[in-house]
């Protein structure tokens, strides 16, 4: 693997850092959380895309699921998640429905989740305050940004669970040094 030095990448002072938010949000905090889940999700599709078929089924030691198992439950906790934030069910594909026992081609699974993805941003488009309490929760105990805060830490656990599986397997991941993160022209 290409392992470069760190502080040889030039750095930028943190005013150039900050993410505008996506068109069409009406707070830049949802915003935000809306572009850090959807890198979240395009970097775990990204590492099981690049997975063999036979590393996609694998699982390591004990452990009760493959990186293709683990991938559909992941649209479905969103759908879920979205759900409750929308105050209604998001339609799921049938190959999202259920935790186990994922059956069908990667692909089909991607494609699943990311339309859950889409709907609950099109939801989030008009969250004008992220913490304002949800309806089911009025005790203030969940918001909007503490939804989004937990399904951005739900996609990474789980990528870097699929992750550990493909390195005891012997499977390499690319490091992302050379791309933009967090900084937009």
């Amino acid at each position: 693997g290409d392992h470069r030095d760190l502080h040889s990448f030039p750095t930028r002072r943190s005013s150039d850092l900050r993410m505008p938010p996506p068109a069409g949000f009406a707070s830049e905090t949802v915003a935000a959380l809306a572009a850090a889940l959807t890198e979240t999700t395009e970097r775990h599709f990204d590492l099981v895309r690049r997975l063999p078929p036979a590393l996609l089924e694998s699982r390591l030691g004990e452990a009760p699921s493959s990186p293709f198992e683990i991938t559909a439950p992941l649209g479905w906790g969103d759908g879920q998640w979205f759900g409750f934030l929308r105050g209604r069910p998001i339609p799921l594909a049938p190959i999202l429905e259920g935790e186990k026992g994922v059956k069908g081609n990667l692909e089909e699974v991607i494609a699943a989740c990311q339309a859950v993805r889409d709907e609950g941003m099109a939801f989030l488009r008009g969250v004008a305050d992220p913490r304002q309490a949800l309806p089911w929760r009025q005790d203030g105990k969940a918001s909007v940004l503490g939804v989004m805060a937990h399904l951005i830490w739900h996609w990474t656990y789980h990528c870097g669970q699929c992750g550990e599986i493909a390195l005891a397997q012997g499977h390499s991941h690319p490091w992302t040094f050379d791309r933009d993160m967090g900084h937009f022209e």
